[in-house]
């Protein structure tokens, strides 16, 4: 946010306020992989690099000359940071001993699909690998 954007910083941090209050204490010790993985997302260079952009693109316009509206960019930058969080859970649930789409699925409470789909992902990128099968399912480790 710029200088002039002193009323959404109020009205955004009272929103995180009222919401922090009304949930109470936070006990860190009940989600020990969530908290790793919305570290990991937070300094993640997709996330850094996007929200970098913010004023350009709100203000100048993307690389097609294109203005996008903050709601629009926001909408995004919650679809990237919510992938990127669920990719960092699953590779922390492969290094902690989940390695079947299943045996992921049940440690970060994400749906099978959802799982298998960004395994793929995850893949591509060289974060994890396909080691094989066993029992004929398909079985993962991180690299």
């Amino acid at each position: 946010m710029s200088s002039a954007e002193a009323q959404r910083f109020v009205d955004i941090v009272k929103t995180v306020t009222e919401s922090i209050v009304q949930q109470g204490p936070f006990d860190a010790g009940a989600y020990p992989l969530a908290l790793r993985a919305a570290e990991m997302t937070l300094n993640s260079e997709v996330v850094r690099w996007l929200a970098g952009k913010e004023v350009r693109i709100t203000r100048r316009g993307d690389v097609y000359g294109r203005s996008w509206e903050t709601e629009r960019l926001e909408k995004v930058m919650d679809d990237v940071l919510e992938r990127e969080y669920q990719k960092n859970l699953i590779y922390l649930a492969i290094g902690e001993g989940a390695v079947s789409v299943r045996e992921i699925s049940a440690a970060t409470g994400l749906a099978l699909m959802r799982v298998s789909y960004l395994l793929t992902d995850l893949e591509k990128t060289n974060r994890v690998e396909f080691k094989g099968m066993h029992d004929r399912k398909p079985v993962f480790g991180v690299l």
